[in-house]
């Protein structure tokens, strides 16, 4: 055999794609089945669950922008077997991402500057992500779902409001960490509150709040007057 054939060889051996091996350590619990006193690696998976992680679908691709360590690191925890993430940490990364690649799904912050109700008018603030989107066209993010984490809900009404003007998928996902982890997956809605009607009739006398005779509930309310009140509290 000559030498020309043996490097050849060499060659496509180091061109061809190498196995991954699981690699883990004893005396732990896979984060995944629950299973105990079993080798598991750095993501928390042990060996069968590794293996059948490898036979499945890749998953949808998420970009989630925040700047707080322990909000990152529970979203971390969340949905590392969920999804493929890219952490970013302001507005300049993300932007580099989301111009460079395609998401399903991207998970935005509106506080970036360390501080809690950051003005939306900074260039740092997770609004500028919205506008930029706004200046550059949303035909190239169409496929992509929003989502909005922040605590601030000024800030995330105002965000999911602008991408929804621009016929985007956008939601409001709160999300919360520590000793309070919960995700809220409700939607905020431009449509007005349907409150329940809960007035009963009690007896025919005198409101308290319109000054006319009526029927009236236990509360010395008029009919009228308690759904204009129920509305001003909705």
């Amino acid at each position: 055999m000559s030498n020309k054939q043996t490097i050849d060889e060499e060659v496509k051996k180091l061109l061809k794609p190498q196995k991954r091996f699981f690699v883990g350590w004893r005396n732990f619990k896979c984060e995944i089945c629950l299973k105990e006193n079993v080798a598991i690696d750095k993501l928390g998976r042990c060996e069968d669950c590794f293996n059948e992680n490898r036979q499945r679908k890749p998953l949808p691709r998420m970009l989630f922008l925040d700047d707080r360590t322990k909000r990152i690191e529970a979203a971390r925890k969340k949905y590392t077997h969920l999804y493929d993430v890219t952490y970013v940490h302001n507005v300049k990364e993300c932007l580099r991402y989301l111009c460079r690649q395609e998401f399903d799904i991207v998970s935005l912050d509106h506080d970036l500057d360390g501080n809690d109700f950051q003005n939306p008018d900074d260039v740092t603030s997770g609004m500028e992500v919205v506008r930029y989107i706004e200046k550059c066209g949303a035909q190239t993010v169409d496929g992509t779902e929003f989502w909005v984490h922040s605590s601030n809900l000024f800030a995330a009404n105002l965000m999911i409001t602008r991408l929804m003007d621009m016929g985007l998928k956008a939601y409001y996902k709160r999300f919360q960490y520590g000793d309070e982890i919960t995700f809220s997956n409700a939607k905020i809605s431009r449509e007005p509150v349907v409150v329940e009607d809960k007035w009963s009739y009690y007896h025919h006398g005198y409101c308290l709040s319109c000054k006319k005779i009526d029927n009236l509930d236990a509360h010395f309310q008029c009919h009228d007057c308690y759904k204009r009140e129920m509305k001003q509290c909705a």
